[in-house]
């Protein structure tokens, strides 16, 4: 875990930008979190695209749409910095605008400033050519593993270019840009990788639980209607050429393989690529390269998304600390749009002063302010968006709430075994931003709260249980109850398949939680009537309970084989099987 300092003045955001070190400079310039003012001013007033390919080393060629800052109409003589997202979701169009503009990012929103912006069709989708594999993960196999790294050189070689490259995106475009920094382009300066994963894995199944399909081979209806709706959208380049290239560029995807298949473990090997896929796509299967980077990075999350939200904060805590910043934001997969909305915090803003220290020199002080920006849900108005030099904060207080046979939720551990039994309900289908809470399981909740309880960090479940299933898929949730009985959550939860619940250490630092091997050989059916425990983490958070409500946790135990009838589970309390949840509580400030 990394060295923990964390002053008063950086507890709350609203305080925090107002004596923030460094935040003004002697000239009445203002650089802080949401605020940046005399720094960095709007210079143009329009953008030119252009649209063209650009050959990777092995001549595949990439589409590729590139906007140049205009003023009154004539483009800029200058060298900018370049800022370019990778992306497998059409360079062109996203959701009725350009995805230039309209992309999570919004990176068209600095070409004002001075920067020209760029977004590049991944190999063998849309319009570029060549062959695709495991469509919006491909960046990681060969050979489409050095794609941004050849991108981002031929930027910095332009006449147009100063030489300093940036990227950006959120989702699968900003797991490229993890990809990218496993590769070390030396003209990569910066990047803004939001909502990407550290640990694929842990990322697409969290906990192990995922959800059986079927494979089709390539070519088969499903694969080949999707592939083909793609192929329909792709935009063309500039020229009388374009379509005609662009067509070619579809023929070239003839033999592109949508989905890697069911791939169960951690070293399981994909049927349909013959490769071990999580070790292949995974951020930290890199890590010495990582960790071997200088490059700025911004790390990005949303509270209310799923197995998309852990990765920023492993990124954070794994990549060298000079140069790596955390911010999570409210709102769900991606949602900036919505965080402006509602919170008035402007992503663009920060990804400007981001983008000016490490692109353009300017010494705004981003990097000596502290390193983690966050936000609270239920804090007091105007201290919503906080800050702290680490994650998990400093002032954490593990606190262990345990179960009891009455449903209770308690600080008190029981000195009596006692038992809860639950139904096993069906399996819903494996999400990685959003998880559907299984029907049937058992609740467990506090008495009201006397006072505010904040919880921010990484909750811990651990749990005793009994079943004759075999396995059973554990979700843990945590709900705010109100006196009325309305509750909230914002993905507040974690899960794990009964059968993956082997401990190791991990290969990088998790932050002393508990970590699931998930190997083939590691895996353990839950013996028939035999109590079994299960330790794993639920998913940051950063929330307040109010004075009044209650916390509540409830279990979930669906059916991973999805049969009609299941035999239910036995949640263990009290004694040598004492289930209980930890939670990061934060004292009163």
């Amino acid at each position: 875990m990394r060295a923990v300092a964390v002053s008063l003045s950086a507890i709350l955001l609203a305080m925090s930008c107002s004596s923030a070190p460094d935040a003004t400079d002697t000239a009445g310039k203002v650089s802080k979190p949401n605020e940046y003012s005399g720094w960095s001013e709007k210079v143009y007033d329009g953008h030119q695209r252009s649209s063209f390919y650009v050959a990777m080393r092995d001549g595949t060629k990439l589409a590729v749409d590139l906007y140049r800052p205009t003023k009154g109409g004539v483009v800029a003589s200058e060298k900018l910095p370049v800022v370019w997202m990778h992306s497998p979701y059409n360079r062109r169009s996203y959701r009725g605008g350009e995805a230039a503009e309209t992309y999570p990012g919004f990176a068209l929103k600095l070409a004002p400033y001075g920067y020209n912006v760029a977004v590049v069709d991944f190999r063998g989708v849309y319009a570029s050519y060549g062959k695709n594999i495991a469509y919006n993960r491909g960046e990681w196999v060969d050979g489409a593993k050095f794609d941004a790294y050849d991108v981002t050189e031929w930027f910095a070689k332009q006449p147009w270019s100063s030489g300093k490259i940036g990227m950006w995106g959120c989702s699968a475009t900003g797991g490229s840009q993890m990809q990218a920094l496993s590769v070390h382009p030396p003209s990569l300066k910066a990047v803004i990788p939001m909502s990407a994963e550290f640990d694929a894995y842990s990322f697409t199944t969290l906990g192990g639980v995922s959800a059986p399909r079927p494979q089709a081979p390539p070519g088969a209806t499903g694969e080949a209607a999707s592939i083909a709706t793609r192929d329909k959208l792709a935009a063309p380049v500039d020229g009388p050429e374009g379509q005609a290239l662009r067509d070619a560029g579809v023929a070239s995807h003839k033999d592109n393989i949508e989905s890697v298949g069911v791939v169960p473990f951690k070293d399981s090997k994909s049927d349909v690529v013959g490769l071990e896929w999580w070790k292949v796509s995974s951020p930290h299967s890199y890590l010495d390269e990582l960790k071997k980077t200088r490059v700025g990075v911004l790390s990005v999350a949303n509270w209310d998304e799923a197995g998309t939200r852990h990765g920023p904060f492993f990124t954070f805590n794994n990549l060298p600390h000079e140069n790596t910043k955390l911010l999570v934001g409210p709102g769900t997969h991606c949602a900036w749009t919505y965080v402006k909305d509602e919170t008035g915090f402007d992503l663009v803003t920060e990804e400007l002063r981001f983008f000016d220290y490490w692109l353009k020199d300017k010494q705004n002080n981003v990097m000596k302010q502290p390193a983690v920006t966050y936000y609270t849900y239920n804090a007091p108005k105007g201290a919503e968006w906080r800050t702290s030099e680490v994650w998990p904060l400093k002032s954490e207080r593990r606190t262990e709430f345990y179960l009891t046979a009455a449903g209770g939720l308690d600080k008190v551990k029981p000195a009596a075994a006692g038992a809860k039994d639950a139904a096993m309900g069906a399996a819903p289908a494996s999400q990685t931003t959003t998880i559907e809470a299984a029907p049937g399981g058992v609740a467990f909740e506090t008495a009201a709260l006397t006072q505010d309880l904040e919880v921010t960090g990484h909750p811990v479940m651990n749990l005793w249980l009994k079943t004759d299933a075999g396995d059973a898929d554990v979700t843990a949730r945590i709900d705010d109850v109100a006196p009325d009985g309305k509750t909230r959550s914002y993905q507040m939860l974690g899960r794990l398949r009964a059968s993956h619940r082997t401990l190791a250490t991990a290969p990088y630092n998790h932050l002393g939680l508990p970590w699931m091997t998930h190997k083939i050989s590691d895996a353990k059916p839950v013996p028939t009537g035999q109590p079994v425990e299960l330790t794993f983490d639920l998913l940051p958070m950063s929330y307040i309970f109010r004075a009044g409500n209650k916390v509540r946790v409830t279990l979930t135990f669906a059916d991973p084989q999805q049969r009609a009838s299941a035999p239910g589970v036995t949640v263990l309390s009290g004694g040598a099987t004492a289930s209980s949840i930890t939670l990061p509580v934060i004292p009163a400030r």
